[in-house]
This record gives C-alpha cells, sequence and structure tokens, in this order.
C-alpha cells in the first residue's frame, strides 16, 4: 500500500466520523457499533457519538475492500511508517499490512490499511472471547460479544463483494486430454466448475475404427477446484485415412478432473510446477510393468504443468509434471 499524506487519512477518518451511527444514546456502553449509509457501511469498537473508536472497519462508496483503521503508536511513530497488524480470536489470525499517519488535531497516532470481507474475518467476528490485536511488540485486547451481530450493515453492503473478490480464480493452462474410459454415457459438459451447474452439452460415445476404441478428446484451458475448463471437444480424430475429426462442442464448458486421462511422458512427479522443484515420486511409465503407474485423476492445472494423482500397488502418489501426451495411437514428439 502506498504511503498517504495526513490530510489524506485525515480526512478519510473525518468522513467516517461523520457516518458513525447517530441514534445512540449516552446509556450505551463502550463496545461493537454498526451503521450502514447511502455509499457504505461501518463497524467499529468504541463510544457513539465520542471521539473514542480505537478500532474500525468500512467499506467506503461500497468498494470491494475494507478500510482498516486502528488508534496505535508502534514503536517508531512517525508519517509514513509501514507496519504489520495481526488479528487474532481463537486460532484465526488476519494480518494487515498498515502505514501510520500522525493526526494533528487531537496529536493521536493512527494506522490504516485494507483487508477483504471473507470467510476468514467472517468467522474471527463471529468468535467469543477476546480479539487481540498485535503491532510489533505491543497488543490490546477487545471483548468480542457483539461483533457479529454489529457487522450486519458491513456485512449487508460488503459482503457480495467480497465474496467475489474470495473467489478462487481460474488457473490458466493449455494442454488436451481424453475423456476416460468408463465416463458415463452422455457425461454433461456443465457451465462452470461443480456438479450443480446447468449442463450446456453432453461427450460424445467413443468411437471405433473397427478394431480399436477410442475416445473424444477435449482441449483444456484453465482449472478450479479440481474441474477444467474446455474450449471444444473432438471425435473421430483417428480411424482411417484422410481422419476427418469433427468438432462436438466449441465453447465455454468444464469437466471433472476425475474424467481426464493423459499418458506421462517423464518419470517424475515434482512438488509443484516448477522445473527446480523436488521429485514427488518416481513413477513407471512402460505399461508392461506389473508396478505400472495409474492416473485415477488430474486435480489442476498451471501453464503447461498438471498434478495428477493415481496409484501404483497400494501407494497413492500425488504430483506436478509437464511433459504429457494426449494422443491415444502413439507417443508425442
Amino acid at each position: 500500500m502506498g504511503i498517504e499524506s495526513r490530510s489524506t487519512i485525515a480526512l478519510r477518518l473525518a468522513a467516517l466520523a461523520c457516518c458513525l451511527p447517530t441514534m445512540a444514546t449516552a446509556e450505551e456502553k463502550l463496545g461493537w457499533h454498526g451503521e450502514k449509509w447511502e455509499r457504505g457501511a461501518s463497524l467499529f469498537y468504541g463510544v457513539p457519538q465520542t471521539d473514542h473508536a480505537p478500532l474500525s472497519f468500512a467499506c467506503p462508496d461500497g468498494g470491494s475492500e475494507l478500510v482498516f483503521t486502528f488508534a496505535f503508536a508502534p514503536i517508531n511513530a512517525v508519517d509514513g511508517v509501514e507496519v504489520e497488524v495481526l488479528l487474532e480470536a481463537g486460532d484465526i489470525s488476519v494480518p494487515i499490512a498498515t502505514t501510520g499517519a500522525r493526526i494533528e488535531m487531537d496529536d493521536s497516532f493512527i494506522l490504516e490499511g485494507r483487508t477483504m470481507l471473507d470467510a476468514r474475518l467472517l468467522d474471527l467476528l463471529g468468535s467469543r472471547g477476546m480479539l487481540s490485536v498485535f503491532v510489533e511488540d505491543g497488543a490490546e485486547e477487545y471483548p468480542l460479544d457483539g461483533a457479529r451481530e454489529a457487522a450486519a450493515a458491513l456485512i449487508e453492503t460488503c459482503t457480495d463483494k467480497a465474496a467475489r473478490a474470495a473467489t478462487p480464480e481460474t488457473a490458466q493452462c493449455k494442454f488436451s486430454a481424453w475423456v476416460m474410459k468408463g465416463a458415463p454415457p452422455d457425461l454433461p459438459i456443465r457451465s462452470g466448475p461443480g456438479p450443480d451447474y446447468p449442463a450446456v452439452a453432453t461427450i460424445p460415445r467413443p468411437y471405433t475404427d473397427g478394431t480399436e476404441i477410442y475416445f473424444p478428446e477435449v482441449t483444456i484451458t484453465g482449472s478450479r477446484d479440481g474441474w477444467f475448463r474446455i474450449s471444444e471437444v473432438i471425435t473421430d480424430l483417428y480411424g482411417g485415412w484422410p481422419t476427418d475429426a469433427v468438432v462436438t462442442f466449441s465453447g465455454e464448458g468444464w469437466l471433472p478432473g476425475n474424467m481426464l486421462r493423459v499418458w506421462l511422458e517423464s518419470r517424475y512427479l515434482l512438488s509443484r510446477p516448477s522445473d527446480d522443484a523436488p521429485v514427488a515420486f518416481t513413477v513407471t511409465t512402460a505399461s508392461s510393468t506389473s508396478d505400472y503407474f495409474q492416473i485415477d485423476t488430474i486435480h489442476a492445472c498451471e501453464g503447461l504443468w498438471i498434478e495428477v494423482e493415481g496409484r501404483r500397488d497400494d501407494e497413492r502418489p500425488r504430483g506436478w509434471i509437464r511433459d504429457i501426451c494426449a494422443s491415444q495411437v502413439t507417443t508425442c514428439p
């Protein structure tokens, strides 16, 4: 996060202050309070209608990020100091990178950062006990009683945007595979990465050249949560000369990784998608051997790499490989 001027932070804090609850009475105790206004919402710990609000979250202008502010002076309390604030409750922790500024009007020091209203932060606010806020060698504690309830306006305003931002991104890749032998007849191609998405098409049945059985091939462009985004389905690739391949599906669809197969052209599965990664498992690619490694599923992809899991006797190895082949009749170059 870039360093902002004191005036910028002061103005932002003033804007937040103007939107704090105005219906509070003098009898309200120190605690968590929330408010929704025309363009955003806030959650703060403090006393309404006073200057005491040491900790706050806000999503101004309906943005997808939360602005976090914490009144605390770190060891080096100078304008522009960059400090990590760690929120902890139970076994949940949320680190927030902040930038500090001194507010001259009341000689206070404010740390400001940005975070997302994701599942982890929601779980933290819904925890029991105390919220511990750590800054370098200092810490403050706040009771979490009522925090989740007070956050209702913040959740209503920001959760949808935060949920979209927190959705796992589709990993980008490019490779081909065939649909496995034994796949269900009319295997559905889904509109999204999961069985609850509607079917947009079906995989055609296997075909034959009179003696051998072949399976439809798919072009894969991405993966998410064990599902693979495809751009086309091709059948009739083999079975005569000249080959008249038929594209039976073109567009965007998703198939589960346990329905896909490739040949492995290397003996090594690596621990991550990198040439310098440690070897996770050594496989045997010769189909004539008794300890032949068989792929059970493809978990993910990244660039030219895929993550596979299989079995060899009682072992269940899993790892990354990029030397693969989608040809059903011969090895690849």
